[in-house]
């Protein structure tokens, strides 16, 4: 198959959700997965654009990415109460084409195209740091892309970023008897990079219209998850759904998290510092009041 055939399999999928990571995305993605219209593959994060397509089989990245694939594939295959009405013999044959089969656009549009033909898409936060060259792949493959980008409080999200990753939350004590380690990991480029929304905003309106991006706030999931999903189903025309609506709306998926712990004051006040000017552009751009909440909760780290 040709470049161009490839590019233009499908146009699918028809929606992504980018991020930002430890922002909520996994409770997005439980509540779209209950939603009768709309299809989100068994497994979150595909990674296909940032691991799957530009790196080689053989790489450590992908091989671990791999083994939780799997292990995830195999706990939606055998849980029904995770499966809308996906018949098992349908969901196989997408398991061995997933795991087997060559990774090129063709593959990847052809991921999404499930027994009904709903309205598809991932969820993979990492696509907010694809750069502007795999950002016009990915207009090849669906112009008409829908895209969300789910944001949190941006010294929040490198803290709960940084206690997975070093796994503070199993730990005993006060977090600052691991000041150094923190400081080493919350600093660093990527976890930085994926708290700097305005980048991420910029580059993907350069590609993409303003109209086929919807904005969401981490926030909103605890004051009214009711119209943050209500908000995203009629930004992506899938109709109302009782079922993502139902009672355990407001189940926080993830609840690890922090461990319930604070992050250590000075590191806390470094990234007020960096972060609030990007902030208050946020503020002047959006009519929610969430940027605005981070602004002044910045500013009084800052000012003590």
């Amino acid at each position: 198959m040709n470049k161009r055939t490839e590019t233009t399999h499908s146009r699918k999928p028809d929606f992504l959700v980018i991020g930002a990571a430890r922002s909520g995305t996994t409770w997005l993605y439980h509540r779209l997965k209950m939603h009768n219209n709309i299809f989100v593959p068994p497994v979150k994060e595909l990674h296909f654009f940032d691991i799957q397509y530009v790196l080689p089989v053989y790489h450590w990245v992908r091989v671990r990415r791999y083994i939780l694939h799997i292990r995830k594939f195999y706990e939606y295959f055998r849980n029904k109460d995770k499966v809308s009405d996906e018949p098992k013999l349908w969901l196989l044959g997408w398991g061995l084409r997933y795991f087997l089969y060559p990774k090129t656009l063709a593959w990847y549009s052809n991921l999404f195209l499930d027994k009904r033909n709903r309205i598809s898409g991932e969820l993979t936060p990492a696509y907010a740091l694809l750069s502007a060259t795999e950002l016009a792949t990915l207009k090849g493959l669906n112009p008409d892309l829908k895209v969300v980008f789910q944001m949190r409080d941006p010294i929040e999200r490198a803290w709960s970023q940084t206690v997975m990753h070093l796994k503070l939350h199993r730990r005993q004590g006060d977090y600052n008897l691991y000041k150094d380690e923190i400081r080493r990991v919350i600093f660093r480029k990527e976890i930085l990079e994926r708290s700097n929304y305005l980048a991420t905003i910029n580059l993907w309106e350069s590609v993409f219209c303003e109209q086929n991006i919807c904005y969401l706030f981490y926030d909103e999931i605890r004051d009214n998850p009711s119209s943050l999903l209500a908000r995203l189903f009629d930004f992506l025309q899938a109709g109302h759904s009782e079922s993502a609506l139902n009672e355990s709306v407001s189940t926080k998926v993830g609840s690890r998290d922090t461990g319930g712990r604070a992050i250590p004051a000075d590191i806390e006040r470094e990234l007020a510092i960096h972060f609030l000017p990007m902030v208050k552009e946020l503020e002047s751009r959006f009519d929610e009041t969430y940027p605005g909440i981070w602004r002044n909760r910045m500013q009084a780290i800052i000012d003590g």
